[in-house]
């Protein structure tokens, strides 16, 4: 047989084939921050349920938005890439910051502003989970350095 087949595959390494897939379940410290990051999404919601109630669109759309994200968030962190944890960081200074601008406005029922303030520390809870040791290290590049 000739080693010269036009339709023999490449054998040249194209460099990133290999994306570092973790193999085995997340530590307890990931599994613990996903669950904060619900508990979070949850208080959010039931402070926010007065004003995504007004019509059944709203609530619905309100509800598959918020599901989305945190599905998405939960599957970013539990297989380890990086973006899930700053982009949930990112969406909760967002989040407090609206909070923070809008924390004198007299419409707002003090058990939403309640509601809220334990989300928030729903969250801190989770960011020092994910981003502290032994936490961060899952989120580490596992491919060999190139050489």
């Amino acid at each position: 047989m000739s080693t010269d087949n036009p339709y023999s595959p490449p054998a040249a390494d194209i460099g990133d084939g290999d994306r570092g897939r973790r193999l085995g379940p997340p530590p307890r410290q990931i599994l613990q921050a996903i669950a904060l990051l619900w508990i979070s999404t949850g208080l959010g919601f039931a402070a926010s349920y007065p004003d995504a109630v007004k019509t059944w669109e709203t609530l619905a759309i309100s509800i598959v938005f918020m599901l989305a994200i945190t599905l998405t968030l939960s599957v970013g962190l539990w297989r380890g890439r990086n973006w899930g944890r700053f982009a949930y960081l990112i969406l909760v200074l967002l989040s407090f910051t609206e909070l923070v601008a809008s924390w004198d406005v007299a419409e707002r029922a003090a058990i939403e502003r309640a509601l809220e303030a334990v989300s928030f520390v729903a969250d801190a809870g989770s960011f020092f989970l994910l981003f502290t040791v032994p936490g961060a290290l899952w989120f580490v590049d596992a491919r060999p350095p190139r050489t």
